[in-house]
């Protein structure tokens, strides 16, 4: 008794008997873990998923973009993005864009479209980057009129969507978007 008096009252003897009780007890938290929560399969990646031919993706077919279409933007810009008769412009808005706002909601001029006072909205050329049977992506470069407190010119993304995910629903505008990037700080020198 005497031994085992003198071992555990001493602190050095205490302080190793708990470092390496503490060592035992992570070596089997390791080892439950790894053999019970961790485990392996034998073969996590079988070399035929499926005896089926692969499906190839289709590549979209390209169309020309029509005059409605164009048409459809442009009194997007001259009623939303001027706001001027904003009413005029919730039924071309896609859902993707005017999200759950009723028209009342709508007609209060607080909506998700980034206004900009454009002295070029009824003239603005388009430029096309694509045009699918479903969707189309258009780029609009708009000139600030004179006096506004804003940037005098700013390129916008404006994309076109079928209404419905048919390829014969109606047109509407889903996208809305400066292409615009704040510019870095130059570093102090």
């Amino acid at each position: 008794m005497h031994l085992l008096d003198n071992f555990f009252g001493s602190p050095r003897a205490q302080r190793r008997l708990f470092i390496i009780s503490a060592g035992v007890l992570t070596v089997g938290v390791i080892a439950f873990l790894s053999l019970v929560v961790f485990r392996g399969t034998g073969n996590a990646f079988p070399d035929k998923f499926s005896n089926k031919p692969a499906q190839l993706a289709k590549p979209e077919k390209h169309v020309p973009i029509t005059k409605g279409q164009l048409d459809l933007a442009r009194k997007f810009l001259t009623t939303a993005v001027l706001r001027q008769n904003v009413d005029a412009s919730y039924n071309i808005v896609h859902v993707d864009l005017r999200g759950r706002l009723t028209r009342k909601q709508w007609d209060t001029g607080n909506i998700p479209v980034i206004s900009y006072p454009a002295d070029n909205a009824k003239t603005a050329k388009f430029k096309i980057d694509y045009s699918y049977t479903d969707q189309a992506l258009l780029e609009v470069e708009l000139f600030a009129k004179a006096g506004a407190d804003v940037r005098p010119s700013l390129l916008f993304f404006l994309g076109e969507k079928r209404a419905g995910a048919k390829h014969t629903g109606p047109w509407q505008i889903s996208y809305w978007e400066p292409n615009w990037k704040p510019p870095i700080p130059a570093a102090p020198n």
